[in-house]
């Protein structure tokens, strides 16, 4: 019993990290399905602990993280349905059914109390989140048509894994008799861990391939973030305004503090709206200079035209040019005349 509750707890941790640095929807939307699974792996540790040491006061927290869980599901969702993807002042208020949670916890003989009040917790939430994208796809349209469809199948699993979690919930509650601490069916708390266990791994697994419905939505998303799409145009405007791409020592890190943005993101929005990396998107810039000033002034040398579009060596120009034009620059500079 403990051993698969060390494996789900090692799941979730890992799926938290695999969200939390992940790309494609908002930073908020996954930073915050990131927390519910580091909320899950304390869980599943407090819930080791209550086994071996009953009594320790830090137990008092597990009703609060167990409150916590479904609102942070719920965060999730909202702010993906949501025009800006953002949290709002007004989403405080989830932090209360914790907090309610720890209190009735601390109430001397309030075990099928809490029981219920985390059972209707879940419950309110499954509602909630079923009522936000009550439009089913179209709940999602800010994020694009082919997004808004993958995130509704998605809504539908964190809804199914909710009411997995009530089942699971009352199972336990159902085996520890109201007793905290002391189960009555043991057989149906190891259920429970095998069946935590073996849901994490799935997950982990097929997402880490980029087959399961993690990466699927991941990938989609990647591809039609309309964030990325408005990011693109930004760089790009700010490559050609002071015409940077002629510096032939613009890495992708100085480029990206000349514009004020991370790195990462930088590249990341270069690869999904223009399907290249960062040294072929900047190439692509030269090159086109390269071409411009081969047809303005026919008569200039291909060395000078090649330092003066921020290529340092003959070679990479060379190679670079007949990559994007399909000749080399002589070739092309021919087919002027």
């Amino acid at each position: 019993m403990n051993a698969f509750l060390y494996v789900s707890a090692s799941l979730a941790f890992v799926l938290a990290i695999y969200f939390a640095t992940g790309s494609g929807t908002a930073k908020t939307s996954r930073r915050l399905l990131a927390a519910a699974m580091l909320t899950l792996t304390v869980l599943n540790l407090l819930v080791l602990l209550q086994i071996s040491q009953p009594g320790r006061a830090i137990l008092l927290i597990k009703p609060g993280l167990a409150a916590a869980f479904p609102a942070l599901l719920f965060l999730h969702i909202a702010t993906l349905v949501r025009a800006d993807q953002r949290l709002r002042a007004g989403d405080v208020i989830h932090l209360l059914g914790p907090l309610v949670a720890i209190v009735v916890r601390m109430v001397p003989g309030s075990g099928w109390a809490l029981d219920v009040l985390l059972f209707v917790l879940h419950l309110f939430y499954v509602g909630l989140i079923a009522w936000v994208t009550r439009r089913g796809a179209s709940s999602f349209a800010s994020l694009g048509a082919s997004l808004s469809i993958l995130l509704d199948r998605w809504r539908r699993l964190v809804l199914l894994f909710l009411g997995f979690g009530i089942l699971l919930d009352s199972l336990i509650a159902l085996a520890a008799g109201g007793d905290e601490g002391t189960f009555s069916h043991p057989w149906v708390f190891s259920l429970v861990g095998i069946l935590l266990a073996l849901g994490f791994a799935v997950l982990l697994v097929t997402s880490l391939h980029r087959v399961g419905p993690l990466a699927w939505v991941g990938s989609r998303s990647r591809q039609y973030n309309p964030g990325h799409e408005a990011l693109i145009q930004r760089l790009e405007d700010a490559l050609l305004k002071d015409r940077k791409f002629l510096d032939p020592n613009l890495t992708l890190r100085r480029f990206a503090s000349s514009v004020g943005l991370p790195a990462r993101e930088v590249s990341v929005a270069i690869n999904d709206n223009r399907k290249c990396n960062y040294n072929q998107w900047l190439n692509k810039f030269r090159v086109a200079e390269a071409q411009r000033m081969m047809r303005s002034d026919p008569e200039r040398s291909i060395t000078d035209i090649m330092y003066s579009s921020g290529f340092q060596n003959k070679s990479t120009f060379n190679a670079t040019f007949r990559s994007i034009v399909g000749v080399s620059p002589s070739a092309w500079r021919k087919q002027l005349d």
